[in-house]
């Protein structure tokens, strides 16, 4: 049996420096509120709950005066005002590269462009991303280009977790609507190449496991990806999870993570296969 590990697996630097900032602040402060999940990891979250870090899903929810950590996926301009009214101590951990989105966004709309924002719609990062402007127009599919307006001046950018592939074609696809357009591929490149060695891994083993966070937008796309190339995939958050029995079965294993899931979670997955083998 062999058992090829993602070197991309693990958690992702905006991860990491957000997970170990809120455990550092919670040990420091004793409570902490977070606004949303950390990450989208049942794990991680659970984990940090039990060492005193309180999650909301509304800033609302905070009494006037408190400690709030803004999470990696970020949050809009509105959010930020409101904690500021209510007297609170920020503790920002924002990933750098979602907050070079938020600027960039700020500027174009400053100099009068139009912007879209190709990402998902639901996802807090471009939830966040979308309230640094008024004209901001989000898109996920290709499809949807053709509902938006020809617009003259024309800025894109895109969610940092999104799909390389899917990415490079909705642009070329804008690129055709709109001959000035100004395309900014905001793409993490750790997203990139989690996905590229993903879809190598995948066209060489018989047996992939995708290991992340039921809520995880990433580890969805890098399922996706494994599916492509291999016939037998499935996707699972910890070592608990009944599926990863069909192991047995199989002679070569590839495993890849999500930016939320901690190497741990992927020593113990190794383990357990171990085990069953």
């Amino acid at each position: 049996m062999e058992i090829i590990i993602g070197k991309e697996s693990g958690f992702c630097f905006g991860v990491k420096r957000a997970v170990d900032g809120v455990e550092n602040e919670v040990k420091n402060k004793g409570k902490l509120y977070c606004l949303g999940e950390i990450v989208h990891n049942e794990v991680v979250v659970k984990r940090l709950k039990e060492k005193g870090v309180v999650f909301v899903d509304n800033i609302d929810e905070v009494e006037n005066n408190e400690n709030i950590a803004i999470r990696a996926h970020g949050v809009s301009e509105e959010i930020y005002n409101k904690a500021k009214l209510k007297k609170m101590n920020i503790i920002d951990f924002t990933c750098p590269k979602v907050m070079q989105i938020h600027s960039k966004i700020k500027e174009a709309y400053s100099k009068g462009y139009n912007i879209i924002l190709i990402g998902k719609k639901d996802h807090p990062e471009t939830i966040g991303s979308k309230g640094y402007a008024k004209n901001v127009n989000v898109i996920e599919d290709i499809n949807e280009i053709e509902t938006l307006p020809n617009f003259d001046k024309v800025f894109s950018i895109v969610q940092t977790t999104f799909s390389y592939d899917k990415y490079i074609k909705i642009e070329d696809k804008l690129k055709e609507k709109y001959k000035n357009i100004i395309c900014i591929n905001s793409i993490c490149p750790s997203t990139k190449n989690r996905q590229e060695e993903c879809k190598d891994i995948s066209s060489k083993v018989d047996f992939m496991i995708i290991v992340g966070g039921k809520n995880s937008s990433n580890t969805k796309k890098l399922y996706d990806v494994a599916c492509a190339e291999c016939e037998n995939c499935i996707i699972i958050q910890d070592e608990n999870d009944k599926k990863i029995e069909d192991s047995r079965k199989y002679d070569i294993i590839g495993l890849m993570s999500g930016a939320s899931t901690p190497m741990e979670t992927i020593d113990k997955i190794v383990e357990k296969i171990n085990q069953i083998k």
